[in-house]
């Protein structure tokens, strides 16, 4: 009897142990798209292939109450000739239905081309001097620096403003090894965390715009050029609602492909964000944008062939940001 009881108490425990092992794994999060995600961002890519010349192609739409308000379609090629860096890019975008094209051709910092496709005009921009030329070079310097793995506390900070998120990432691994990882977020999955942004962010553009800044002589100039006719009187501000009240994130949606080594190769993006403005109207903006890269290390850039072409000539000042 007592051996009968000793097998009775075994199977009992096993039994149990099974029980809480299936509960276990039943309500154990799934992070492995999480941890592919951060994995990414963890990724020392500095260590990585040198990139040398590289096809960039990319897409941003904004949409206020069903009505878009900015589309753009972009592709731009770069890549290294001795000690120059070699730039081509076709932009092409709409602003509230004006549609325009423009086309640029960089030779390292001494020769730039703008192409309006729309008027079918040509310019160059000359008087590129060490000081516009410099700008360009302490911001590549500075992405260098920038170029290291997340360390320990942004890995911390990451999590906590994630939360319970974790379980919205997912990945799908790829015979090529490669990785597509993406995160869906409703507005009821928004941690308070990214809430208190949000307001925080709100916040921050109210007090922007009470103090944009007038707009300097440089870029009344540039507005004349036949390009902005049409766009000049379109403004934007008035197009994209103050939300003051009720701001809320409807949805997130973020799909990243990676290739074997964790380098982003692809990125999808999708923001829905309501609210009120100051008289109380309800309002949606949605924002979505895609960028990828291609033909790494097999890019050429095209050139710019002003045979047969009138082409007027610009100043680098007109372009100047500088309005102290």
């Amino acid at each position: 009897m007592k051996k009968k009881n000793k097998f009775i108490m075994i199977g009992a425990a096993v039994g149990a142990m099974t029980i809480f092992t299936a509960t276990a794994f039943a309500y154990s999060p799934n992070t492995a798209g999480y941890d592919a995600f951060k994995a990414v961002l963890k990724a020392n890519h500095a260590s990585g292939t040198v990139i040398e010349s590289a096809t960039v192609n990319g897409n941003l739409s904004l949409t206020v109450d069903g009505q878009t308000v900015v589309k753009a379609d972009g592709a731009g090629k770069m890549g290294e000739a001795g000690s120059k860096h070699n730039v081509s890019g076709d932009l092409d975008f709409t602003v509230m239905g004006v549609e325009r094209q423009a086309s640029l051709y960089s030779s390292g910092d001494d020769k730039v081309y703008l192409v309006d496709r729309t008027n079918d005009l040509h310019y160059q921009v000359i008087n590129l001097d060490d000081k516009h030329a410099g700008k360009r070079h302490k911001w590549s310097d500075e992405g260098k620096s920038r170029d290291r793995s997340m360390n320990k506390a942004e890995e911390a900070l990451l999590d906590f403003l994630v939360g319970d998120l974790k379980d919205n990432f997912s990945v799908e691994n790829q015979a090529d090894g490669s990785k597509t990882i993406a995160v869906n977020i409703s507005r009821e999955d928004v941690p308070l965390p990214l809430r208190l942004l949000m307001n925080a962010a709100s916040a921050e553009d109210k007090i922007g715009r009470a103090h944009a800044p007038e707009a300097h002589g440089e870029w009344e100039q540039i507005k004349r050029l036949p390009f902005f006719q049409g766009l000049e009187g379109i403004d934007l501000e008035a197009q994209l609602p103050e939300l003051t009240e009720d701001v809320a994130i409807e949805h997130v949606r973020l799909q990243m492909t990676v290739d074997v080594n964790n380098e982003v190769q692809g990125v999808q993006g999708e923001l829905e964000v309501s609210g009120k403005d100051k008289a109380g109207v309800t309002h949606r903006v949605e924002l979505k944008g895609a960028g990828n890269v291609s033909d790494i290390n097999a890019t050429t850039p095209d050139a710019y062939d002003p045979t047969g072409k009138s082409v007027e000539l610009l100043d680098a000042a007109m372009f100047d940001d500088d309005r102290s």
